[in-house]
């Protein structure tokens, strides 16, 4: 009994030790397929892409599809396709958002590897000179703050990645995979417009991206908050973290088991 009340303060003293996750709300998501009516793999997609969480539903342009290729790990079982010509979604009547800090705007991207011109992955707002989302701005994936910055950070790849574009109290960064790959102190103007995926918010059939999109999510948090952790990413490997968290926990369970053991003993 004592050796399992030592491991169990042992336990508490190791969860209190480690790392809490920040909290995020999140405002929006497209799960572009899995929400959506009738949605299967090979099919057509919907006339709407249902906005999970906000009800900011976009209505279809061109003919997208759906496709059973998705992110590793994240629990998708469909995402959508597009040509690169015609295809996307988009609502040019308004913003999901207004917010100009303490956001974020995430998705995960597959390329086909077109590299020209410009192409919108996510966008909130205005691209000309309101609002902020994810590009495709050559052959590079990268943020775009509509009249204030177009900055490409990493090579397009034919590989599933996660993209991020984060303002947080007053710093703007994009994640690739995870990772800080830009910063800058430079923010967006306050966003108007529309919101589009796969294509321009407002202009049809301009900058439409060729490849695959999923899971597309804006959220807010609270300023300094956010971390990395809080994005839309595979599970991690094991770290010697999350082990001696699992040896708290057990340890935890050792002793409750050796306190029903002994109340037992005094009930007997």
């Amino acid at each position: 009994m004592r050796n399992a009340m030592m491991l169990a303060f042992a336990g508490c003293a190791l969860v209190a030790a480690l790392p809490a996750q920040a909290t995020i709300t999140v405002l929006n998501q497209w799960h572009l397929g899995e929400a959506d009516a009738g949605a299967s793999a090979g099919g057509a997609g919907a006339a709407t892409t249902v906005d999970s969480v906000g009800g900011f539903n976009l209505s279809k342009v061109g003919a997208p599809t759906n496709s059973s290729d998705v992110p590793p790990r994240i629990g998708s079982t469909l995402s959508m396709a597009f040509n690169g010509t015609a295809d996307g979604y988009n609502n040019s009547t308004g913003v999901a958002s207004t917010l100009t800090d303490n956001f974020g705007i995430e998705a995960w991207v597959k390329s086909n590897g077109n590299t020209a011109g410009n192409a919108t992955i996510a966008y909130n707002g205005n691209t000309s000179n309101a609002g902020w989302g994810i590009y495709r701005l050559g052959g590079n994936y990268g943020a775009l703050y509509g009249g204030n910055l177009g900055a490409g950070v990493s090579p397009i790849s034919a590989a599933w990645t996660e993209l991020a574009l984060v303002r947080d109290n007053g710093t703007t960064t994009f994640y690739v995979n995870g990772v800080a790959s830009f910063a800058t102190a430079t923010g967006p103007n306050s966003p108007a417009g529309g919101v589009g995926i796969g294509t321009n918010p407002q202009v049809a059939n301009f900058e439409m991206f060729d490849g695959k999109i999923d899971e597309v999510r804006i959220f807010s948090f609270a300023p300094g908050a956010f971390s990395i952790g809080d994005l839309n990413l595979p599970p991690p490997v094991p770290t010697p973290a999350s082990s001696l968290r699992s040896l708290a926990l057990l340890a935890l369970g050792l002793f409750g088991l050796g306190w029903l053991g002994l109340r037992r003993r005094v009930n007997a």
